[in-house]
């Protein structure tokens, strides 16, 4: 901490050599970063009630769960369900003049028939790394914490990036300039503990600095000039949730995600029971004789989006992400050309990669 009371990445770096309290010690379990006092929909609340209680509490998650019966006390989980299950049912005519009966009636429809059962859950002992793997590996973006078969909390991917605002303070971060001698030897001890290391590894003297250490830089992107069918093929293909449009010379010119998709298009309804791991390929599974299909991208991409440089700050731009509840920054060059996106994904594998090289650290010290 520097005169002004400014936390800094390097002071914890220090903390960590020093073997003081710090971030790591205190955030190890999902417990230590969950939301408390979960409020949950019933199976059979209607989807037109999920909305309201959506919109009410600003959430787009909400688990379902079952009434109790007999002796039972304690509701059980059954389901979770997202404003993107709720978004499947709906059809763009919804409240327009092309809204026909069957439209209208969707959203007197019991929760039982769109929540996504048997969702992967965690246990408030659950180490927050194993939760983080998990939300990366499954494109989740929520996990119900269960103890005695009740909901006792939900860690989601805004959580995650609350434990960088919320415990180092990114928001006061400030930079460092130690002597030359010293920045090396703790360099050099960072990298004799990264060594080896399986994959790709973020030393902490680079990492939690600026957007350009842990950005997605091969990154998919459309022409502008292109369809919105060919959008869809692209993110199916990668499964992908954001897909950067860009126009001459690669410069962004907009951007479309799964949410504009499922909102602008009519959804191929079906007989469909959600699953945990189902993502792409049945979320943009739109009618296939949509007519938007052959619009241009334009006509639903979002044109005013917030960008960042390579050099942006991390923590602001992991607070941006934050506040503005979005999952994703294209990061671009002086003449808005694309040049990669900073997603809720690349933070969380930073901060796996800094998790890892801590456990290291403490192996190491043991020795």
């Amino acid at each position: 901490m520097n005169e002004n009371g400014q936390v800094r990445v390097i002071d914890l770096i220090d903390d960590m050599f020093s073997g003081k309290h710090n971030f790591f010690c205190s955030v190890r379990f999902v417990k230590d970063a969950m939301t408390e006092n979960v409020r949950t929909l019933a199976l059979d609340d209607t989807i037109g009630k999920c909305l309201e209680f959506m919109e009410q509490n600003k959430v787009r998650h909400v688990p379902v769960v079952d009434s109790p019966t007999g002796r039972e006390k304690t509701p059980h989980l059954m389901g979770i369900v997202s404003d993107k299950d709720i978004l499947r049912q709906l059809s763009p005519y919804l409240g327009k003049i092309g809204q026909t009966d069957s439209d209208a009636r969707v959203i007197k429809q019991p929760l039982m028939k769109i929540i996504t059962r048997n969702p992967i859950t965690v246990s408030p002992q659950t180490p927050i790394t194993d939760a983080i793997t998990l939300m990366i590996e499954h494109h989740i973006n929520i996990l119900p914490a269960i103890s005695d078969q009740a909901v006792v909390g939900i860690i989601t991917s805004a959580d995650i990036l609350m434990l960088f605002i919320r415990s180092i303070s990114l928001d006061r971060l400030s930079p460092l300039n130690p002597d030359e001698e010293k920045k090396n030897q703790r360099k050099d001890i960072i990298d004799l503990l990264s060594k080896n290391s399986a994959g790709k590894t973020f030393h902490v003297s680079s990492v939690l600095q600026i957007v350009e250490d842990v950005m997605t830089e091969q990154v998919a992107c459309l022409d502008d000039q292109k369809s919105i069918a060919e959008a869809l093929e692209v993110m199916r293909t990668g499964n992908f949730r954001h897909l950067p449009i860009v126009g001459k010379e690669k410069k962004l010119t907009g951007l479309i995600s799964d949410r504009d998709i499922l909102q602008h298009l009519q959804y191929n309804r079906k007989q469909f029971q959600p699953q945990a791991d189902d993502f792409c390929t049945d979320l943009l599974d739109v009618a296939p004789n949509d007519p938007a299909l052959k619009q241009n991208v334009r006509h639903i991409m979002s044109r005013k989006i917030t960008y960042v440089h390579p050099n942006h700050d991390f923590c602001a731009a992991v607070k941006m992400l934050y506040e503005m509840k979005i999952s994703c920054l294209p990061v671009v060059d002086e003449q808005k050309r694309l040049l990669g996106i900073f997603t809720t994904t690349d933070v969380m594998r930073g901060l796996l990669a800094v998790y890892a090289l801590y456990e290291k650290f403490i192996l190491t010290s043991k020795r």
